[in-house]
């Protein structure tokens, strides 16, 4: 198993929050390809081994057809994405924090939260997805597909 520190990232990984319509779409939302959510996994399986730490993930802005799957607004509703996503594995257990800050965005996430967040990212290439975890306005949806 590899250490955070030794871990490089691959794919392609979208994050993005709606700054219309946020009634029904609060909080981010996550697309990635499949080398991108296997890269995902294997910097949530190294920060598990090391115990805490964090990493930057570099951020790419979702495409026309990755917005059009959750279709808020038609496809039209405005958003924003960050460049860099700071992910933060805290050693407090509950802990769930993933504010609208954009410089960089930044998720902390304690060991209670670590296996939905995992199958959240896992099934996104198997096609799984318009559900979210987290809190409140914090939370964090699943997206597939949406390539083009």
């Amino acid at each position: 198993m590899q250490s955070a520190n030794a871990w490089k990232q691959s794919g392609r990984i979208s994050i993005w929050r709606y700054t219309e319509n946020e009634r029904s779409y609060p909080g981010w939302h996550l697309n990635a390809d499949r080398v991108g959510c296997q890269s995902l996994l294997t910097l949530l399986d190294a920060l598990t081994a090391d115990g805490t730490g964090s990493r930057s993930i570099a951020i790419t802005a979702p495409t026309k057809a990755e917005l059009g799957v959750p279709n808020n607004m038609r496809g039209q509703a405005a958003w924003v994405a960050p460049e860099k996503l700071r992910l933060t594995l805290s050693p407090v257990a509950e802990q769930w924090s993933f504010p609208p800050n954009l410089d960089p965005a930044a998720i902390e996430v304690g060991s209670t939260w670590l296996q939905a967040l995992r199958e959240g990212i896992a099934g996104i290439p198997e096609g799984r997805g318009d559900y979210a975890i987290g809190k409140g306005s914090l939370r964090l949806w699943f997206w597939w597909g949406g390539r083009a």
